[in-house]
């Protein structure tokens, strides 16, 4: 279940539903949530979250990318900052450029894939 957070608290993204509350830090919501078959949005290394027009984006097989209504959207992360990359316009077949929304990195996301 995709969930959001809002101070010491979890939610679910659909409905807003309390999960629960009282969280003391980062790493003890973390915890519940891997133990919970739940999954947060998808940070940078600051923290903040990615947004795809004002929404939240999960990450819930790997590497593919979901919206709150389970779209599934071609983005990556940013091996700079951890940002959303999303896929400049020009489609070049021996290439999949993509272009960092936070610190304007451009990388090819097969390159990176086969370095790591």
């Amino acid at each position: 279940m995709k969930t959001i957070t809002k101070g010491n608290a979890l939610y679910e993204v659909m409905g807003g539903k309390l999960i629960k509350d009282g969280f003391t830090n980062q790493q003890d919501l973390e915890d519940y949530v891997n133990h919970h078959y739940l999954v947060l949005p998808v940070v940078d290394k600051q923290g903040r979250p990615w947004l795809l027009d004002g929404k939240p984006i999960y990450c819930l097989r790997g590497t593919q990318y979901e919206t709150v209504s389970d779209e599934r959207v071609h983005l990556a992360r940013c091996p700079d900052c951890g940002g959303m990359g999303i896929r400049t316009d020009e489609f070049v077949v021996e290439s999949d450029c993509i272009h960092c929304t936070v610190c304007g990195h451009e990388f090819d996301a097969r390159l990176e894939m086969m370095e790591t």
